[in-house]
């Protein structure tokens, strides 16, 4: 799998203009700018999502852990999880456990 050192090497720029190029950085000259283009689309190149997330330190994402999530009281609950979130430009991670905890 290509990485962006790789792009930087193919493009003849360094890593950091590719990650300028990827992150849509105005600061990146049109030439250096097509170079890292044209690697990215010689060699296919698709970001890897996790490294992304690892990089920036977060991933935009929630987990939520309900016993059930058809029970009203959860439901509701999970309801207003899911708009808070959505307004956030974050993603549930859902998981249901079926089974009441004690300490509910």
């Amino acid at each position: 799998m290509t990485n962006i050192k790789d792009l930087a090497k193919m493009a003849g720029v360094s890593v950091a203009t590719v990650s300028r190029v990827l992150n849509n950085h105005p600061y990146v000259s049109e030439e250096k700018k097509n170079s890292v283009l044209e690697a990215i689309r010689v060699s296919n190149y698709h970001q890897n999502i996790n490294a992304v997330h690892l990089s920036k330190g977060k991933t935009q994402l929630i987990g939520v852990v309900l016993p059930y999530s058809d029970h009203p009281y959860f439901s509701l609950l999970l309801k207003g999880i899911a708009q808070q979130a959505l307004e956030h430009n974050y993603k549930l991670v859902l998981f249901q456990t079926d089974k009441y905890s004690s300490a509910l």
